[in-house]
């Protein structure tokens, strides 16, 4: 048989991170990303590295200028229909919501080409699509062999939506992560993420009026900064709060030196729930105990790493005391090793593209490699 050839497409690839999955495939993999991309939720913009066309094992790269940066569901490609038809790929993997304009135009380019396609969903809460989403939806829905899917909750979710095609469940990755020494003396806590009402940060300034003797470093920008800074300054904690602003992800390790535990509150609603929980799982390859919400994924997360502890974390009293549990009895240096391991084993690139390279052979009914 011929090597196969496969093209991936889809904004996500504008990070560097979301690429390394794709590296050390037998099939020949093609990855089209935006040249720029707004990314609206990070506030950053990313700028593609110049197209290069990869070797054995190392995917080629293929940037194109986009209509509508940053418009997830509403952006459209320039150009990919002619690039399609010059790589001529024997499958489409289309890393967009099936609700999305960009996947329809994926999905008819495949049909003109006769290239099978499959596309990605995180969906894990009812959602009530407005027309003409629905339709595009269901469009995708009958053009598409299968869906990847990053967790079982997801893949059910897809299936209860009307999806009959196969569903393939591959999680998320991680980079690679150094080691951090975490000791229970600093009492530093460390939040990452966005600043939004969702990640419940104000709750966690909270806590910490309750935890004399603690400090919190803050890790991530957002709308909610100046608020936060008001808070921290109105509950007179804010010599003790650290904000440390945004971040790139290669540097990460670096801010979180020091960080003794690290603490995810976010909530939840009737349309939004932690979709898989990356954050937490790059703390705990990082060596890091791990405080989270019970919420979306991480409750399944929890299960299976004991550095990871989900929990209640509804109000600064919730909060505080889950905080004091951890410590009291805070993970022995081989526990968190030995999680740091499994979280590299389980979540790194080399796992995530065992997985879509079944998946992708799935639908081409080749063997599982």
């Amino acid at each position: 048989m011929r090597e196969r050839r496969i093209a991936v497409i889809g904004h996500p690839l504008a990070a560097e991170e979301n690429r390394l999955a794709f590296g050390g495939w037998r099939s020949q993999v093609d990855l089209i990303l935006p040249a720029h991309w707004h990314s609206r939720s990070l506030g950053h913009v990313y700028h593609a590295p110049r197209q290069y066309p990869g070797g054995p094992g190392r995917p080629s790269l293929h940037p194109l200028p986009v209509l509508g940066s940053g418009r997830n569901s509403l952006f459209m490609w320039i150009g990919l229909r002619a690039l399609l038809r010059r790589l001529r790929p024997d499958a489409i993997y289309c890393w967009e919501e099936p609700w999305c304009l960009a996947t329809r135009q994926v999905a008819l380019a495949a049909r003109e080409l006769g290239i099978p396609f499959l596309f990605y969903t995180a969906e894990n809460r009812p959602k009530r699509l407005p027309w003409p989403f629905t339709r595009l939806l269901l469009a995708s829905f009958s053009a598409a062999r299968a869906c990847i899917a990053p967790t079982q909750e997801i893949a059910a979710r897809i299936r209860e939506w009307g999806f009959a095609g196969t569903v393939f469940v591959v999680p998320l990755w991680i980079r690679a992560r150094r080691p951090l020494s975490s000791e229970a003396a600093g009492r530093t806590l460390a939040y990452v993420g966005r600043l939004i009402p969702l990640k419940r940060v104000d709750v966690l300034v909270e806590a910490i009026a309750l935890l004399p003797g603690y400090r919190l470093r803050i890790i991530g920008d957002g709308p909610e900064r100046e608020r936060l800074i008001a808070l921290a300054l109105g509950l007179g904690v804010l010599p003790r709060v650290d904000f440390r602003g945004h971040v790139d992800n290669d540097g990460l390790e670096d801010e979180l030196s020091g960080a003794s535990l690290l603490i995810l509150p976010t909530g939840e609603n009737s349309r939004q729930a932690e979709q898989f929980g990356k954050a937490a799982i790059e703390g705990v390859s990082c060596g890091l105990p791990v405080l989270a919400s019970r919420t979306g994924n991480l409750a399944a997360l929890a299960e299976d790493f004991p550095t990871l502890a989900a929990r209640d974390l509804d109000t600064p009293a919730q909060m505080a005391e889950a905080v004091a549990a951890i410590f009291r009895a805070y993970p022995a240096p081989e526990a968190l090793e030995s999680a740091r391991l499994k979280a590299h084993a389980q979540y790194g690139p080399a796992a995530a593209a065992r997985g879509l390279q079944s998946a992708v052979a799935g639908v081409l009914g080749d063997p599982v490699p």
